[in-house]
Formats: C-alpha cells, structure tokens, sequence
C-alpha cells in the first residue's frame, strides 16, 4: 500500500512539474514574441476615435436642443374682461403652463381670467404678422 501511495505522489509531481515547466516556456515564448513584434496601435487608434464619435454625437445633440429651447415665442396675454392685449417676448423653455419669464427676465403669471396665446417667432402687435 505505502508503494502504490509513494509512487502516485511521484507521479502527481511529474505532471505538477512538467505542466508548470510548460507554462514557464510558453510565457517565455510569449514574452520573446512580444519582443519581437512592435505593439499594435489598432485596438487605442479605434478606442480614441469611438470616444471622439461619442462626443461629436453628444455635443451636436447638445446644441440642437439648446437651439431648440431659445427659440423665440411670442406671448400674447388677452384680459376676457376688458379686451386689453398684452404682448411678450419669450424662449420656448420659459412658458411653464399658465406662467412663463419673458426676454427682459419678468415672471407672468396668469390669471384665471386671462388667456394666453402663443405663436412662434417675433410677431408684430400692430398688424399681428411676423416684421
């Protein structure tokens, strides 16, 4: 019985030092390799251009909605009782519902009985077309 156990411990320690003589070959194999061939460029050149790509994309996103929120409104707010006629200039991101901060920077808040009504671009108050 000690034989049998005697000679599988040789042999487990064969293989555990042919395998790890292998590895130690072959990571030496690798490294001389790695020597002789200059680092490929490829894998940063791709990875440098996609992030670029990435922020072209976000930043020409960024604008069209910038330029898309100071598009100028105007903001005509019409008295039901009187008739009287107020009119404003506004950017898109500023009319809130019911209330909204003009060009000069006042806040309008609406009554209930007030109507607003809002067209897009500057309009003449005079003649109700755009100058």
């Amino acid at each position: 019985m000690t034989q049998v156990l005697i000679t599988a411990l040789i042999l487990i320690a064969a293989i555990v030092y042919v395998r790890h003589k292998n590895s130690r070959e072959r990571r030496q194999a690798l490294a001389r390799e790695a020597e002789q061939s200059p680092p490929s460029r490829a894998p940063m050149i791709a990875a440098l251009l996609l992030v670029v790509i990435t922020l072209g994309i976000s930043g020409a996103f960024y604008y069209l909605k910038w330029q898309e929120s100071r598009q100028l409104f105007t903001v005509q707010v019409i008295n039901s009782h009187s008739g009287e006629v107020q009119t404003y200039y506004v950017y898109r991101d500023d009319i809130n519902g019911r209330s909204f901060r003009t060009v000069e920077g006042r806040q309008i808040n609406l009554s209930s009985a007030e109507r607003m009504e809002v067209q897009k671009g500057v309009i003449d108050p005079a003649n109700g077309e755009a100058p």
